[in-house]
């Protein structure tokens, strides 16, 4: 009896049917997944920059906000009547240049001498 037993083993071994998984389906759906990841993270990572661009933005606002603040005070602080106004709170002894004193500065749009370079005209 014991060779009968081993040989109804061997034959339920033999009957069991084995489905093989594709190898092919299997690289498609990893392929799937990890395109999937990568525009989920590629999603993300534009979602953030996106924020960090309109933070930026809010920034330059501010600063040129603060920016055009500070130019008027400037201006408004130089006027001539606020520089007399202060020359004389300080008791500054201070007057308009002799026209001797003076140094008058030529247009330097139509003058192209640098250290560098020195046009042939330029050169002693």
């Amino acid at each position: 009896m014991a060779a009968k037993r081993k040989t109804t083993k061997k034959k339920m071994k033999k009957n069991q049917v084995q489905v093989p998984f594709p190898v092919l389906l299997a690289n498609v759906l990893v392929l799937v997944a990890v395109l999937g990841l990568s525009y989920m993270w590629l999603c993300s990572r534009c979602d953030a920059l996106g924020k960090d661009i309109k933070n930026k933005e809010a920034e330059l606002a501010a600063a040129q906000k603060r920016l055009v603040n500070e130019q008027d005070r400037w201006s408004s602080i130089t006027s001539p009547a606020n520089l007399e106004r202060a020359i004389g709170k300080y008791n500054l002894a201070m007057s308009m240049p002799r026209e001797s004193q003076v140094l008058r500065v030529g247009n330097w749009s139509g003058a192209r001498v640098t250290a560098m370079h020195k046009p042939d005209s330029a050169v002693q």
